[in-house]
């Protein structure tokens, strides 16, 4: 989650990894996308010593995707945002109880900030980053 910029105002789909994810999982026709978001999200509560930055980004923007139906304004700013929003109506983004438990779990170790990349990478906007990150854990809390 860098910092938004006019050409990229989406705080959760901004980053290069998770530009990446969305690439992969709108060229894939196998059905699996909720699969491939849930593993993006188990990737950082797995992580090892170091919380790699491109795990947090596809993390945040895995999450972001799979509460859209709930909290629409996530996407809002994405690039490309209809074409997105046409494309999540037709995919696997339930909210399943194990999502939900993941994501969970992957906001809480994204937020600790012990031995993340990421977190250390946001030296200038880490107040922006908390706040875009604390939204994705309301809007986990208000998906009911």
């Amino acid at each position: 989650m860098s910092a938004a910029t006019a050409h990229d105002a989406n705080p959760y789909l901004a980053g290069a990894a998770a530009v990446s994810l969305l690439t992969d999982l709108r060229k894939t026709t196998d059905g699996r996308t909720g699969d491939r978001l849930s593993a993006a999200i188990r990737a950082v509560t797995k992580a090892g010593s170091t919380l790699p930055t491109a795990e947090v980004q596809t993390a945040i923007a895995a999450i972001a995707l799979l509460l859209a139906e709930y909290q629409p304004g996530l996407l809002d700013g994405a690039v490309d945002e209809q074409a997105l929003r046409g494309w999540l109506a037709d995919v696997d983004t339930e909210l399943t109880p194990g999502r939900k438990l993941a994501s969970s779990a992957a906001i809480g170790r994204i937020a600790l900030g012990l031995n993340n990349q990421w977190y250390d990478e946001q030296v200038d906007t880490l107040g922006a980053a908390l706040t875009a990150l604390f939204r994705l854990r309301d809007a986990l809390t208000d998906s009911g």
